[in-house]
């Protein structure tokens, strides 16, 4: 049963309650009037017609149907009683209802009437009332109808609207109807869809970055056990395979890491990072690749000191940075580690051709690649470094240079 319909329904159950309590009584009481002034109106006929015959019959005059006949109302009875004797007239036509004169005399009065002259009274009563709370309800349903169509509409559009969101469309809003309840449900809807949308919208970017990210670890993991199957010395195969395994939990380390910055934007769980050996660590993962590509890596120490960042966040910065060093760059690629007194900063720089001045304030928008990259990777380190409470940027385009500065940790900072 539809919401309009139970409204409806129960205005019309509440409105027929409301006419039963307060109709039957009415009813009842004014039957009770009726049959009253129905009464007294007998009396005062009974009263008229005895002060009119008392002074006859003091005077001695002889009393007869004839002479009371004019005193009756057509339908009704006047009964007088005398010493000499009772004179009736009019007629009554079935069941009579008799009531004495009040006034006191030579003569005893009675006047009659039928009883369906009352009960037509009483029945006329009656049928007022009830086509009055016919009325009352009618027009209770009818204030019911609007209401519940008031109230069902905005109900309707939050419906549609949830509908819409169900088939993935997040921009959609609940329109407001000025009914504070609905308002809420309307407001709460449009919050689950904010939510919804950015989870989501999380969900598609940490697919995007995983796909970015994972190519060219996979690529070196593949070159190491290319290797292993063509090392002849059981030592170089054990320390190709060692390589291969913690390539793999680098692999592993950094979808936990990718993930976690998906699920959340919050600034937590900085540690200290020492930004020297991250970057030998990683310049020695990428070391197969570049030596595939004829080129080299140079670490340089220019004043190491730890930073303060999240786990994993510099090493996939350095990653993106290398990545792209070996895409667009050429010659050796440099990363250099230096701080002053409060940021620690590790620069990447190669010997190629740079980038191009009209593209340099769009490089780190998602999706800008020049047809040979995905777009994604220059967009996901600065997204992670500013995570961190640093930054990432251009420090000099031609050759390319950039630049990673973060927070320089202190020695209150957690070890």
């Amino acid at each position: 049963m539809t919401v309009r319909r139970r409204l409806t329904r129960s205005t019309a159950l509440i409105a027929l309650a409301a006419v039963l309590v307060l109709g039957i009584p009415l009813g009842v009481v004014e039957a009770a009037r009726v049959r009253s002034e129905q009464t007294g109106r007998l009396e005062r006929e009974a009263d008229a017609v005895a002060s009119v015959i008392d002074d006859r019959i003091e005077h001695g005059q002889t009393l007869s149907a004839g002479q009371l006949a004019p005193l009756v109302r057509a339908g009704h009875r006047i009964t007088v009683t005398t010493g000499g004797g009772t004179v009736t007239a009019g007629t009554v036509r079935g069941e009579a209802i008799t009531v004495r004169a009040g006034t006191t005399g030579v003569a005893a009065v009675a006047a009659s009437a039928p009883s369906s002259e009352i009960d037509a009274r009483v029945r006329r009563s009656w049928l007022l009332i009830a086509a009055l709370g016919i009325g009352g309800i009618g027009v209770a349903v009818a204030l019911a109808t609007i209401q519940a169509r008031r109230l069902s509409r905005p109900l309707e559009r939050v419906a549609r609207t949830s509908a819409q969101l169900g088939d993935g469309d997040f921009s959609v809003r609940a329109p407001r109807s000025g009914v504070p309840e609905i308002d809420a449900i309307g407001q709460a809807l449009d919050d689950s869809a904010e939510r919804i949308a950015e989870l989501v919208a999380r969900e598609r970017e940490f697919s995007a970055n995983v796909s970015h990210q994972l190519r060219t670890p996979l690529t070196a993991l593949r070159l190491r056990l290319e290797e292993s199957a063509r090392a002849d010395d059981e030592q170089v195969l054990r320390e190709d395979l060692d390589a291969a395994l913690t390539e793999a939990d680098r692999l592993e380390s950094m979808i936990a890491d990718l993930l976690a910055h998906a699920r959340s934007t919050r600034r937590a769980g900085l540690s200290r990072v020492g930004l020297h050996d991250a970057a030998r660590e990683h310049a020695a993962a990428w070391s197969a690749l570049y030596a595939r590509s004829g080129r080299t890596i140079r670490v340089r120490d220019a004043g190491d000191a730890p930073a303060l960042a999240s786990p994993g966040t510099v090493g996939q910065v350095i990653d993106v940075l290398l990545d792209n060093a070996l895409r667009h760059g050429a010659g050796t690629t440099t990363i250099v580690t230096t701080h002053d007194e409060r940021f620690a900063r590790i620069t990447v720089e190669d010997q190629g051709t740079g980038v191009d001045p009209a593209a340099a304030d769009r490089i780190f928008e998602r999706g800008a690649t020049n047809g040979t990259g995905t777009g994604i990777g220059l967009h996901l380190a600065r997204t992670l470094a500013r995570g961190d409470g640093g930054s990432l940027r251009l420090a000099r385009g031609a050759p390319a240079r950039f630049e990673l500065r973060l927070r320089r940790a202190s020695s209150e900072d957690s070890r």
